[in-house]
């Protein structure tokens, strides 16, 4: 009894640890950020990292990142690279001292060989930082 017990404890161990890892798509591709939502208070800008996991058949085509939101007037983001065979991409995201504080959702996306992908990055602007959850 617990020589099955054990097998089971040890199932269960290894497929939480195979699920925690990075899996390539089976198709296509994805995008993620290193952080999905930001505080921010006017005026200030931070930086989130942008990765570009792709099958096999899109390794080798070229990227083009941008946003499929209009962005909320005073809030800017900026992609570094923006554009080709990349893996990851530098994302600035700025916010001027006048926008009015509030919660933005901005859809950061990708298009490889007209494919587009997109993920949603929360950004709280605040006079005073709020914990985000």
């Amino acid at each position: 009894m617990k020589t099955i017990l054990s097998v089971f404890l040890l199932f269960l161990a290894v497929t939480g640890m195979a699920q925690t890892k990075t899996e390539l798509p089976r198709q296509e591709f994805s995008i993620s950020l290193s952080e999905g939502s930001l505080n921010l208070k006017p005026g200030g800008s931070h930086q989130v990292i942008v990765s570009i996991i792709r099958s096999k058949s899109f390794a080798k085509g070229s990227v083009k990142l941008g946003t499929s939101s209009i962005l909320p007037e005073g809030i800017t983001l900026q992609f570094e690279p923006a554009e080709g065979n990349i893996d990851t991409s530098v994302a600035t995201i700025s916010v001027a001292p006048t926008v009015t504080p509030n919660t933005y959702q901005i859809v950061i996306k990708g298009d490889v060989y007209y494919k587009i992908k997109g993920t949603i990055l929360k950004v709280v602007v605040a006079n005073e930082m709020v914990v985000v959850k």
